[in-house]
């Protein structure tokens, strides 16, 4: 599944009005497909242009490293 999603601006700007907290809205749809619910705890991995989200409760043996 590929949807377009926007990275919207999130929290308190700073004293020049700048944001540095963005956040994606997931469906719970898309949350499905993962194996994921709202609420679950997640990893989140940033490599060269991407933003990679696993499941935390996943077995350490079991977690994705390379991308």
């Amino acid at each position: 599944m590929v949807r377009k999603k926007k990275l919207s601006p999130s929290g308190a700007k700073d004293d020049e009005g700048e944001y540095h907290n963005v956040h994606v809205n997931l469906h719970e749809d898309e949350l499905a497909v993962a194996g994921m619910d709202i609420g679950d705890e997640v990893f989140v991995r940033v490599r060269d242009g991407k933003i990679i989200i696993q499941k935390a409760d996943a077995n350490p043996d079991q977690l994705e490293h390379d991308f």
